[in-house]
């Protein structure tokens, strides 16, 4: 029986060939622009989500500020300035900290061998590499406990910085000056993607021990304080917390939200991820639209498919064939159009986005093309995929197959 339906299925698309063309066009663009929106949606939030991490999306960073409003007797508009001993504060007061490292930075001149360049130097901590990702490249490292306790001359720099330096050479265990100070170079920053940046992006920064930076640069203040929560579910918390024990010390309102600074990646992140989420779902209820109009169009093939072959049904039914013969022959044909059109479609879109994956990326590259240059296909999406499909197929077959099948064929023997 199932032969006999395939050869039927043969026989009535060449009779139709130049409807059921443009339908499978339909429905091919549609399968074409579902997986690309669902693809290149996917890309986005995946690269929204590497140009966070770039920053670091588990961090609260703490800069000076200040104050907006009276307080205690004292005027606004007084500057606040975070201080190294603030460090031990905050720990001291405030449980769930789990990392936390001073900032300081200034501007430098760096030499090498006749090369030379001005850079931001920055003084930290070593646990700045892990909060801050700051992973070094095979052969390196980054500042360690020693290089901080010891004040060692040493430095961590970015690819950047490398590479106007040495060029293609290795820099690790080289040493550079820094305003005429020699500092041996321990670990050359592995290049990334970074979508947000302050002082400059991490590639053309250098770092060097916290300790050691205050022998070159005689700050008084700190520039940041980068703070790490146990639980990211508390950034709030801790922020306001932060708030509370700086504003007992230099004396200002819990509640003046400008004498000090706070950059909470943790809460960015989680807003960014769902707004791009967001963007991801739309785009494919846009794909998944496109593929319905093509749908449509399936249905109305069938509808006028089973009108136009009522006698046929009739005689088919009056010879013996089953309601279900019916439904079956009907769906069978749907499911061919659909199969075709979504195999062209679903080809196309995998080429589309290989090609797209193989136009390179700089990774100084912060712009659009860093987000839409790199769509993805992944399981989850041909599931969705496949299940928008199947819930296509089935409506456009199961309407025109049952009115087919529901005919009297008594009255479909005397259609005309």
């Amino acid at each position: 029986m199932r032969v006999q339906l395939l050869h039927l299925f043969w026989n009535e698309s060449r009779k139709r060939r130049k409807k059921t063309s443009l339908i499978t066009f339909a429905i091919a663009w549609g399968a074409l622009s579902l997986l690309l929106m669902m693809s290149f949606g996917r890309g986005l939030s995946n690269a929204a989500s590497v140009n966070f991490k770039g920053l670091s999306n588990t961090i609260i960073m703490v800069s000076r500020g200040q104050t907006s409003k009276p307080y205690q007797g004292l005027p606004r508009a007084r500057r606040i300035h975070i201080h190294l001993e603030d460090l031990e504060l905050l720990k001291r007061q405030i449980p769930g900290i789990v990392m936390i490292s001073p900032e300081a930075n200034n501007s430098h001149n760096i030499s090498y061998r006749g090369k030379e360049t001005n850079r931001s130097i920055n003084g930290v901590y070593p646990c700045f590499g892990e909060m801050r990702s700051q992973i070094p490249e095979a052969g390196g490292r980054f500042i360690n406990d020693l290089d901080q306790e010891n004040a060692r001359r040493v430095a961590f720099i970015g690819w950047s910085v490398a590479k106007e330096l040495f060029g293609d050479g290795d820099p690790v265990g080289k040493d550079i000056r820094i305003e005429r100070t020699p500092f041996t170079v321990v670990g050359v920053l592995k290049k990334k993607q970074q979508g947000s940046t302050y002082q400059g992006p991490d590639s053309e920064t250098v770092y060097i021990p916290f300790s050691t930076f205050c022998q070159i640069d005689f700050q008084r203040f700190l520039d940041r304080i980068h703070i790490r929560p146990a639980d990211p579910r508390e950034a709030l918390f801790m922020e306001n917390q932060v708030r509370r024990v700086l504003g007992r010390k230099y004396r200002f309102a819990d509640d003046d939200a400008y004498a000090v600074n706070f950059w909470n990646t943790i809460r960015d992140y989680e807003t960014g991820a769902k707004i791009f989420k967001g963007i991801e779902i739309f785009l494919t209820i846009m794909g998944g639209l496109t593929m319905l109009i093509g749908a449509v169009g399936v249905t109305n093939l069938m509808y006028a498919i089973a009108k136009e072959r009522t006698r046929e049904i009739g005689i088919k039914m009056a010879l013996g064939a089953r309601r279900q013969h019916i439904v079956q022959q009907f769906f069978l044909e749907t499911f061919a159009i659909f199969f075709k059109g979504t195999l062209w479609g679903a080809l196309l879109a995998f080429d589309i986005v290989g090609l797209v994956n193989r136009i390179p990326i700089g990774y100084e590259d912060y712009g659009i093309k860093s987000y839409f240059m790199r769509p993805i296909f992944s399981f989850d999406i041909l599931l969705i995929f496949l299940a928008v499909l199947c819930a296509l197929v089935f409506v456009s077959g199961i309407f025109p197959a049952l009115r087919a099948s529901r005919q009297n064929p008594i009255v479909a023997l005397r259609y005309e």
